[in-house]
């Protein structure tokens, strides 16, 4: 059986994480199905010279590609078309093109799933028309080239069936712990310019939709109202992409881009996990916080209930004295931290391993594969 992996269009963030994972895994199974890999420039930095059995044959794409949709598409389409494959698996869509073989795509888009989100209403009338048609074409896109789709949550793909298309045949397949947390052998140590008694991480890319700019507010409010001084957020940005302002060095170390190796010396040093996020479809950073024993402060959202449960504080999402309000609660009942930790070492154990995740894909794929004699 061949099958045809589909990683043209990932270029960065956690779907680079999962395709290289699931292709680790996948190494590992020493399956006898034969893996035609299509990889994005980014994908292949991300494998390096790593080695594969020889039923992996791999197409890297090139920067013409990566800057030009169409030119992906014809080159796409080709070796589609070249391998006759009994099944296509785009890991996150959606696919811009109908193939003539079956497709499963991947779906990891929170503008679609979540159209109250209030980060709507911190963009432009512009931005908000914009990125409107752009997901209706999305939404189009999914419908008209999937022949399944693959959700990360229960939310994401209920959603869809009941507001988008319930023709599609859909499954959920959650995300996992990164196995770079199960391997202590790769932990690499990292060193804080700064500490405190109470130290607050924020793992976050500077998007809108992250609301990170929420801090200083934040900052504020645990200053005038709880009179906490002995606090540090760590963010995962540089200074100078962050407009927050001298006045609150004391209270904010910046870390830049933190390397996967040592996320977990990261979170030892940490007494709280911050995620004010306000569009997810699945985030890993809550499964590395329950894992390391990390208490969470969440933004009240769907998706945050889905994966965190009973481990999380839950606030208003743009409120920045609820925020404040239930870290000081933290800081100050021992025993309600305690309480999310345990809460949180159970609850992880539900979300399995990349392994697992391995496994419920290929059972998709073999639903979905043809024995093509085309």
């Amino acid at each position: 059986m061949k099958v045809l992996l589909d990683n043209s269009n990932l270029f960065a963030g956690g779907g680079l994480q999962v395709a290289v994972s699931f292709l680790r895994d996948l190494k590992k199974i020493q399956s006898p199905v034969q893996f035609h890999v299509i990889q994005s420039c980014n994908c292949v930095k991300s494998l390096g010279d790593e080695n594969f059995p020889e039923n992996f044959i791999f197409y890297n794409l090139g920067q013409k590609e990566q800057f030009s949709k169409l030119k992906r598409i014809i080159s796409v389409k080709n070796i589609e078309n070249t391998i006759r494959p009994n099944c296509i698996f785009t890991l996150f869509g959606p696919s811009y093109h109908k193939s003539n073989y079956p497709k499963i795509v991947g779906f990891a888009i929170p503008h679609i799933i979540y159209p109250n989100s209030p980060f709507f209403s911190k963009i432009s009338f512009k931005e908000k028309l914009s990125l409107f048609l752009l997901n209706k074409l999305k939404e189009y896109m999914f419908k008209r080239n999937s022949d399944a789709l693959i959700f990360e949550s229960e939310y994401a793909r209920n959603f869809f069936a009941s507001k988008i298309s319930n023709k599609t045949p859909t499954y959920c397949v959650n995300n996992t712990l990164n196995e770079t947390f199960l391997q202590t052998d790769n932990w690499k140590e990292i060193s804080l310019e700064k500490t405190s008694i109470f130290n607050i991480l924020c793992l976050s890319a500077n998007y809108v939709h992250k609301n990170i700019t929420i801090i200083p507010e934040v900052i504020d409010v645990l200053i005038s109202r709880y009179k906490f001084f002995d606090f540090t957020f760590h963010i995962s940005q540089d200074k100078k992409d962050l407009d927050f302002g001298d006045k609150y060095d004391n209270y904010i170390n910046y870390l830049g881009k933190v390397d996967l190796s040592k996320l977990p010396s990261l979170y030892s040093k940490m007494q709280l996990l911050f995620m004010p996020t306000l569009l997810e479809v699945f985030s890993t950073t809550y499964l590395e916080a329950m894992f390391m024993n990390i208490p969470i402060v969440a933004s009240d959202m769907p998706f945050a209930h889905d994966v965190c449960s009973d481990a999380a504080l839950y606030c208003s999402p743009t409120d920045p004295s609820e925020y404040a309000d239930k870290i000081y609660q933290i800081i100050n009942n021992s025993e309600l931290k305690n309480e999310l930790i345990l809460n949180g070492s159970k609850n992880i154990l539900k979300f399995g391993n990349s392994m697992g995740r391995t496994n419920k894909y290929l059972k998709i794929i073999e639903n979905f594969s043809n024995e093509n004699t085309k």
